[in-house]
């Protein structure tokens, strides 16, 4: 029995390695946005892995929305993950503009149930920058 738990967990621990080294092979691409409109790829990083799931959610799978970004319809669709990417940038230089530059000041338009999102989205952040999902590369400068 213990031995069927421990297979069970390795599967598991596994399996959400896997799930997290989907986000992290994305981290060029959100440095590469992050650099273009001013804005911190660890926070870009932490919002897309809290809202899909680390890119395993249903709208990541199907929609490439990673960042949970809702239009008039819903869930909005992207061609690319890298355009959800660029969207969310963008989306997060607008609420800068605008004052909006902490976790919870972000939260309170980008997500209903913000102080919870606050949370999460802090916790994640002091993991990627802790190292949990791989040593953070050197951001790409725009130019």
């Amino acid at each position: 029995m213990r031995s069927t738990i421990t297979i069970l967990m390795t599967g598991i621990l596994l399996a959400s390695s896997a799930m997290a080294e989907n986000v992290t092979a994305l981290r060029p691409a959100i440095n590469d946005a992050a650099a273009k409109h001013g804005v911190d790829p660890v926070l870009m990083e932490a919002i897309i892995r809290h809202e899909s799931a680390n890119a395993t959610s249903y709208s990541a799978r199907r929609r490439n929305n990673l960042a949970g970004i809702m239009g008039r319809k819903g869930q909005r669709r992207y061609e690319s993950k890298e355009d959800c990417v660029q969207d969310l940038a963008q989306l997060l230089a607008k609420y800068r503009s605008k004052g909006r530059v902490t976790v919870a000041q972000i939260g309170r338009v980008y997500c209903s149930s913000h102080s919870s999102w606050t949370s999460h989205v802090n916790g994640l952040m002091g993991q990627i920058r802790k190292g949990k999902f791989g040593e953070l590369e050197q951001q790409t400068t725009a130019e």
